[in-house]
């Protein structure tokens, strides 16, 4: 009987990867230490499943746990716990209360009390109504999900998309400002997008240790440059041939008692986050505070709780768990033999991998990319803080196609505009994101002493 959903091109796919790793590790490659090569071969089978989604990409790090378990314990002499202990790491505990803030935000109608009180002063001229529309996206994403914060606001956007004229390119940059927005507003907090907090992971590995408020200081000054530049981009575009838009006028409530606990709940998670370097506290601990809370309270119920984003958080796992077989088998240091990176210029070699961070995720999620990429450029870079920080960022800036990210894809769902026009704005984005990324963050991780 044949498994719902599995079909020969996923089959294919899954043999192809094991044939991949099969050929990798049988395959002579002088100076290669055995463990290294079994790694590589995990590698490989691993891209090859993260690239095609022959199986769900949370599947993958499951099988990187396993295969790590299988062919690198006995050659190393270590124990599975290696490989699974980075399923439980501080920066997964970190993510995971992001998730629960979230889902609060969005079960009690938080997220859209704050977009119309921000969209309800920004008044009617089309340009405002965009800065407003997508300030709210950036905003909301920084603490919560860039898809949920999309799908909100697409909603909100086709209500007035829907009083404009029908051939008004206004409606066009209203439903592309979002999803770009939501993917710039991402970059600028440790919880805002999953490739922030496998960096951090990836980092930790490496012996640095970065503060929610350290990310923020790089994240939120790259986030309102990208922010003003897409802005105007957009305004210059698709001008809107209207003089004012209006939103649905909607009667405000005052917000009840479980509204008010989540909101003081979630203005002290963000405080004591913010505060890390005063208490001691560390970031991942903080995050349990809104998760007890709002579990303890029956704020949030068992069915709530599995709509958490199990999935992302078991393919971080995944990101993390490759990273430390990278590490221990001593694949980074073989490379290193290759490829001598020592005395090249630092602008030179962070340009070199965030460009091809930023090919490798037009076209697969911007999370695999850097659960694939980051290990890596750890494990090369001579000095990781400042390479892995723009990998990271610049794998949530390239923004070409609808397949680059879910927000990209929600946007792409309205039907509003075709994948040229979104292609069209996303390369002239992700190109100025380039420069800026890699400029921000070599600036400003020497401005905050960050660089080693």
């Amino acid at each position: 009987m044949p498994v719902r959903g599995l079909t020969s091109k996923n089959l294919l796919h899954s043999a192809v990867a094991l044939a991949l790793g099969a050929a990798v590790y049988l395959v002579p490659i002088p100076g290669m230490p055995d463990p290294a090569k079994r790694c590589l071969a995990i590698v490989a089978v691993a891209t090859w499943l993260w690239v095609t989604e022959a199986i769900p990409l949370f599947a993958t790090s499951f099988l990187i746990v396993l295969l790590s378990a299988l062919f690198l314990t006995g050659p190393l002499d270590i124990g599975v716990q290696v490989f699974f202990a980075p399923f439980f790491d501080p920066v997964i505990m970190l993510f995971l209360g992001g998730f629960i803030l979230s889902q609060a935000l969005d079960k009690y109608s938080l997220d859209d009390l704050l977009a119309r009180a921000i969209l309800n002063r920004t008044g009617a001229k089309p340009g405002n109504v965009l800065f407003g529309m997508m300030l709210v996206a950036a905003v909301l994403s920084m603490w919560m999900s860039n898809t949920a914060a999309t799908a909100l606001l697409v909603g909100l956007a086709l209500t007035i998309i829907r009083r404009l004229e029908a051939g008004d390119p206004f409606r066009i940059a209203l439903i592309l400002g979002i999803p770009f927005a939501a993917n710039i507003g991402g970059v600028a907090t440790p919880i805002g997008t999953p490739p922030n907090a496998i960096a951090l992971g990836i980092l930790a590995e490496h012996g640095i240790r970065l503060s929610f408020v350290r990310w923020m200081a790089v994240g939120i000054p790259i986030t309102a440059a990208m922010f003003f530049l897409l802005w105007w981009l957009l305004s210059k575009l698709f001008p809107a041939r209207t003089a004012t838009v209006t939103l649905p006028p909607v009667e405000p409530e005052p917000l009840d008692r479980r509204q008010w606990t989540v909101v003081i709940t979630f203005a002290v998670t963000v405080l004591l986050w913010l505060t890390a370097e005063l208490h001691k506290l560390p970031s991942s601990v903080v995050a349990l505070v809104p998760t007890l809370v709002f579990t303890g309270l029956r704020l949030l119920d068992k069915e709530d709780f599995g709509r958490v984003g199990w999935d992302v958080l078991i393919l971080m796992g995944g990101g993390l768990s490759l990273g430390v077989a990278i590490q221990r088998s001593g694949l980074t240091g073989w490379l290193m033999t290759l490829v001598h990176l020592e005395g090249v210029n630092p602008v030179l070699l962070t340009a070199a991998f965030t460009a091809v961070a930023m090919v490798v995720t037009t076209f697969i999620s911007n999370t695999s990319a850097a659960a694939l990429l980051l290990p890596l450029v750890a494990g090369l870079a001579p000095h990781p803080t400042v390479p892995v920080l723009a990998v990271a960022i610049g794998v949530s800036v390239s923004m070409v196609l609808p397949v680059s990210t879910p927000p990209n894809a929600i946007a792409y769902g309205s039907g509003l505009f075709g994948v040229r026009t979104m292609a069209r704005v996303g390369i002239i984005v992700s190109a100025a994101g380039l420069v800026l990324v890699v400029l921000g963050v070599l600036a400003l991780t020497h401005l905050f002493g960050l660089g080693r």
